[in-house]
């Protein structure tokens, strides 16, 4: 029998301890958790996204020195190399949005199949119930 948790009560996060205690039940195969695998994806993202942000600071620090050197905004950005600094960003916001929301959706999932009440979910996540109810219809549609 897997280990019972009880969240709530001693949560260290106001908006956690807000909504209520809840049980978490006999956890199943790490394997096949839905939960699990969206929080691998936001760290891989979380990973690629520092990458990209090295990749950035690097290259505002190059057009700083050109523009101190005299350049022109349309000379230095005419020769920038691609990616641009306003795509990398693009693509670290895109990453984090689609992994945040996929771990949003998985948790949401999970944590009504576990019990919680769809105005418990919306208080420990922040949102409206009626955020919560598209979270997992959303989730139901996708085939999960």
């Amino acid at each position: 029998m897997g280990q019972i948790r009880r969240y709530g009560e001693n949560a260290h996060v106001r908006h956690v301890t807000a909504a209520g205690a809840y049980y978490v039940g006999e956890v199943g195969d790490p394997a096949d958790d839905p939960v699990l695998d969206a929080l691998d994806g936001l760290v891989r993202a979380l990973r690629h996204n520092a990458a990209r942000i090295e990749a950035t600071i690097a290259r505002a620090d190059q057009i700083r020195e050109e523009r101190l050197a005299g350049r022109t905004y349309r000379e230095i950005e005419s020769g920038e190399q691609r990616p641009l600094i306003v795509e990398m960003t693009r693509d670290n916001l895109a990453a984090l949005v689609e992994a945040g929301s996929r771990l949003r959706r998985a948790e949401a999932r999970a944590l009504h199949a576990e019990g919680m009440t769809m105005e418990q979910i919306a208080e420990l996540f922040g949102v409206t119930r009626q955020r919560v109810s598209a979270l997992l219809r959303r989730e139901s549609s996708l085939g999960g």
